[in-house]
């Protein structure tokens, strides 16, 4: 199995040009601080909060990782597809 920093970071890879620079900065810095689930719960946020759609296997990327670290989060059913 894959690990939740690698899962993260290939999807947010796909979706980076939809974000600002401080935001794409702030996900590759929590990265590499090892910080997997601070960093997917920016990305949910940022998503919701400026209504970016995205690819479906991203979304399943995400939620994959998200399930991997134990983690519940409500935005994942708000998110968009293209």
């Amino acid at each position: 199995m894959r690990e939740p920093e690698e899962i993260v970071k290939v999807a947010f890879e796909e979706i980076s040009d939809c974000f600002e620079n401080d935001t794409e900065r702030n996900i590759k810095k929590l990265l590499a601080y090892g910080e997997p689930g601070v960093a997917l719960e920016v990305i949910y946020s940022q998503l919701v909060e400026f209504d970016i759609a995205i690819p479906a296997r991203v979304k399943e990327q995400l939620a994959v990782a998200a399930g991997v670290m134990g983690m519940n989060i409500e935005e994942l059913q708000d998110l968009k597809i293209l």
